[in-house]
């Protein structure tokens, strides 16, 4: 879900008090994982939850939106995953979709 009701100041902001709260592994989204760099692995929808999810929009330049994502993966720890909003979004399957809850901003 995104939370439009949680708008920090910057994305720079929120990520640094996610990792206070012991956010602190770095994922990128696949096509139908995520993938976690400090672990080195592929963590496919069902092995991780997400805890909450920021909605930041660029103003200036629509292709530059962001979602941050707090993910938790059972027994080995918490992270954020940074994702564009429009840039590839057809490359995710439906599993993945789902899991994020993939939702679009409505552009007025």
């Amino acid at each position: 879900m995104i939370l439009r009701d949680k708008q920090p100041m910057s994305i720079d902001q929120t990520l640094s008090g996610l990792r206070s709260q012991g956010y602190q592994l770095n994922f990128r989204r696949e096509a139908t994982c995520i993938y976690c760099f400090e672990l080195r692995e592929r963590v496919v929808p069902e092995d991780f939850t997400v805890d909450e999810s920021y909605y930041f929009q660029d103003i200036t330049n629509p292709d530059g939106d962001r979602i941050l994502y707090a993910i938790s993966l059972p027994k080995q720890g918490r992270g954020f995953l940074i994702d564009t909003c429009n840039v590839y979004s057809d490359n995710i399957s439906y599993e993945m979709e789902l899991k994020l809850q993939w939702q679009y901003p409505l552009l007025s």
